[in-house]
């Protein structure tokens, strides 16, 4: 478990992605997907980061455009996923043995 979730008890943007990959590495790309539908853009963001001083990635790297629309993408899927999925689906279920709402309902 993630420390957000472990903390407030709501996914974080990155849920399912271990699960994503485990899917992904045993041929099950449609079980993939649905775990975390971005599971395909971690190995891209870490070849850019890895690959930043080629001059051809460089250039991406740089890009105040390029890290816009990756936040604007991660944030829109984590919105979306978030209104179908939550509180109820797997991988987004609420954590109810999470630290603050353990915390909130001992006063409550």
């Amino acid at each position: 478990m993630c420390l957000f979730r472990w903390i407030t008890g709501i996914p974080c943007p990155g849920c399912g992605m271990t699960r994503s990959f485990l899917h992904l590495l045993s041929g099950q790309i449609d079980e993939a997907f649905y775990y975390h539908p971005l599971f395909w853009l971690v190995p891209i963001l870490f070849g850019i980061v890895l690959l930043r001083k080629q001059p051809i990635i460089q250039k991406v790297y740089a890009s105040k455009a390029f890290w816009t629309a990756m936040l604007v993408v991660i944030l829109g899927v984590y919105s979306y996923r978030m209104v179908q999925f939550f509180p109820h689906q797997v991988p987004l279920d609420f954590e109810e043995k999470a630290l603050i709402p353990r915390i909130l309902s001992n006063f409550l």
